[in-house]
């Protein structure tokens, strides 16, 4: 949020440029425009993550490693099992 904020600052108080801004902190110019523009920059979170290549094998994948706690530690499956 500081850098975010930085750019405000600087595009309003000082007149710089979008391109010097760019320059100045290292992000992309739509990026600086977006924060001119009072757009959130950061990553949206997800309310459901999708995984359509393991998907078939999570309640499998689930099963062994439910069971796995139940197991002596040498027992449990490696990930490269998984």
């Amino acid at each position: 949020m500081g850098q975010y904020e930085l750019v405000r600052t600087a595009h309003r108080v000082c007149g710089k440029n979008i391109s010097e801004e760019s320059r100045m902190i290292g992000h992309s110019r739509d990026t600086i425009k977006k924060a001119i523009q009072g757009k959130p920059w950061s990553n949206i979170e997800r309310a459901h993550q999708p995984f359509p290549v393991p998907g078939p094998y999570l309640t499998i994948i689930d099963d062994w490693l439910k069971a796995d706690k139940d197991q002596s530690k040498k027992q449990h499956h490696t990930v490269r099992r998984v």
